[in-house]
């Protein structure tokens, strides 16, 4: 394969690397969403909506992030305060939001939208070989070399983190230390989602 391929996978494997980022801190609390192949689908559909009516790109990665942690919010509601089963409550909500995506996004198919533009950095953008493929991307494929640096730190060496791991591993011992187990949960649902 040619550096171009593999250059084009990093870019197209980005908004994955967000999900896994925040399914990671979701599980990381207590909660599965089972729901992010939907609330994938229904946020890149209202982003790119947003994006397309306003042409303001960073409109839509918000409106986008939006739709997505209310998503996540109603399944920490569902599993937290009406303890329903988590997985089926992901099924559902995943096959709503891939519907709910497609019957509302049709005024927007093959219509061009704004997009992130690529960003040439200079000098590592000049190695022969990793170059073109790590530092020839756009702003959203860098964002995410530094978001998985910064939830790596965030999870496993500030207090937060701890306290994170520890409602979901051990949501009793994080009670009696005095954390708001449920009120923590939700928080980082949608932190994820």
């Amino acid at each position: 394969m040619n550096p171009e391929t593999f250059a084009i996978v990093i870019s197209y494997a980005t908004p994955l690397v967000f999900a896994v980022i925040g399914e990671t801190i979701t599980e990381k609390s207590g909660v599965v969403n089972l729901s992010l192949d939907g609330s994938m689908l229904l946020s890149a559909m209202t982003g790119f909506a947003v994006s397309f009516t306003t042409g303001n790109v960073v409109l839509g990665l918000v409106a986008g992030g939006l739709i997505s942690s209310n998503l996540a919010l109603i399944v920490a509601f569902s599993s937290i305060r009406l303890r329903l089963n988590q997985i089926a409550v992901g099924i559902v909500l995943t096959l709503l939001a891939t519907k709910l995506s497609a019957f509302l996004g049709q005024d927007f198919v093959r219509k061009p939208g704004p997009s992130v533009q690529d960003v040439h950095i200079p000098l590592f953008g000049d190695i022969p070989g990793i170059g073109p493929i790590l530092f020839q991307q756009n702003l959203l494929v860098y964002f995410s070399y530094i978001l998985i640096g910064i939830s790596f730190w965030f999870i496993f060496y500030t207090r937060h983190g701890l306290n994170l791991q520890s409602i979901g591993e051990r949501p009793e011992a994080a009670y009696a230390r005095g954390i708001d187990v449920n009120k923590l949960r939700y928080f980082y649902t949608a932190l994820g989602g």
